[in-house]
């Protein structure tokens, strides 16, 4: 069984343990367990209903999760996964809300389990207006699973008969209020009923998840798309670390970049607003038609101060990131989030982007230089030795990399709405 436990259990406790105080009591304090999507999914799949209007998926668990006979603050029903099919893509800045229906806060409030007065029509998919028309259910109420090996073993089918043709996200739902969550699906699911590209919009998705980024790297955003020949895409990036913006504010990178084949890539290199913050990345295809989608990055870009030295740049393997001397000339790059089938766009660096040397601060060292603000507080100090992932001060490396960890896996502060 241990075998089967998998790093989002840990981050799924360390996640209940940031929810306010109030959360906690009886079944508050119980991570929820996620819907896992391993091995990755394609990042494109197309359903062509003229051959067979059913997709068979598969997903994993982390451990299993059921529910305890003496539990508390718990529906009979609790702990079980759901699967859901969204018409577009959220930001993780935009988070879905954290009930299904209507009948699930009746179901919840009846059992003690909430108090309605709590639940906002915005936090039921069936109640807010941005929502409700876009999502449909790929398995019902009434057939959510166990959470068990057993139940994770057996293959999902979506019956698309009767759906619009389009563009899909999948996501997995887990219910157990009062904390329900949601395990968005990596890729889009194509529907159609008709293989000529004139009668189908544009759709993409990214595939990049967990990036960290130093200052003067450039991070490829890469996916599939489906689309006419002719169609251009723009991506943007938004600052999520501003709690005085009532939205995202999004800028461009790159615009209007040409693409072709079944695949896209995106330089982008973090402007000085974005070092030592968090971002969300989103990318427009437009189609000859003027049709367009919209594909946002499943997680969170973190930017951290630094960068590559004058004798080379460093991988963010665990040793060289915690600053070991001599760090080896390492590319860094990820080239196993890049698809590998059909053709590749690849836009100018140039598009709109400038490359950033890193944050300078004025906090002195003991050798009487300077460091950056970012390593007075314990981060990173850029370019020591000619390595850009040098260890501030002489602190021990385990001492750096844990707190660092557990930021991370910590929840992130949100904008008030997605843009």
């Amino acid at each position: 069984m241990l075998a089967r436990f998998t790093v989002s259990g840990f981050v799924l406790m360390v996640m209940v343990a940031g929810l306010p105080a109030v959360a906690r009591a009886g079944n508050g304090t119980h991570p929820r367990t996620p819907v896992l999507w391993e091995p990755v999914p394609a990042c494109l799949t197309i359903v062509d209903r003229t051959i067979d209007a059913k997709l068979t998926f598969n997903y994993t668990i982390p451990y299993e999760d059921l529910r305890p006979e003496d539990a508390i603050d718990e529906v009979d029903n609790s702990r079980r996964h759901q699967f859901i099919g969204f018409c577009r893509w959220h930001s993780p800045q935009e988070p879905l809300g954290g009930w299904l229906s209507t009948a699930d806060v009746d179901y919840a409030t009846a059992a003690g389990v909430v108090d309605v007065d709590s639940v906002k029509p915005e936090d039921v998919l069936e109640e807010n207006p941005d929502w409700q028309q876009c999502f449909t259910r790929v398995t019902g109420d009434d057939e959510r699973r166990l959470i068990t090996f057993a139940e994770a073993d057996k293959p999902v089918v979506w019956d698309t008969t009767g759906l619009a043709a389009g563009p899909y996200v999948i996501s997995g739902y887990t219910w157990e209020p009062q904390f329900n969550i949601w395990s968005v699906r990596p890729g889009v699911v194509k529907v159609m009923d008709d293989p000529d590209p004139t009668k189908n919009g544009p759709m993409l998705a990214i595939m990049n998840r967990n990036e960290i980024v130093f200052a003067e790297d450039v991070l490829t955003i890469a996916g599939c798309v489906d689309a006419m020949d002719g169609s251009t895409i723009t991506g943007y990036w938004a600052l999520t670390n501003d709690d005085t913006l009532d939205v995202l504010e999004w800028v461009s990178f790159a615009a209007d970049v040409p693409v072709s084949g079944e695949s896209f890539e995106l330089p982008f290199a973090p402007p000085m607003p974005t070092v030592g913050g968090s971002i969300v990345i989103k990318i427009e295809i437009v189609d000859p038609m003027d049709r367009s989608y919209t594909a946002h990055m499943l997680d969170l870009v973190d930017v951290l101060p630094g960068g590559a030295g004058d004798s080379g740049d460093c991988s963010d393997s665990s040793m060289n990131f915690i600053g070991m001397p001599d760090c080896p000339n390492t590319s860094g790059s990820s080239e196993g989030d890049t698809p590998t089938t059909g053709d590749t766009t690849s836009a100018s660096a140039s598009a709109g982007m400038t490359g950033m040397t890193g944050m300078t601060g004025t906090a002195s060292d003991p050798s009487g230089g300077t460091t950056s603000e970012a390593s007075e507080s314990g981060m990173l100090e850029p370019g020591a030795g000619g390595c850009g992932c040098a260890q501030a001060g002489g602190g021990a490396p385990g001492l750096l990399l844990g707190p660092w960890l557990l930021w991370m896996a910590l929840p992130r502060r949100r904008a008030r709405s997605g843009g």
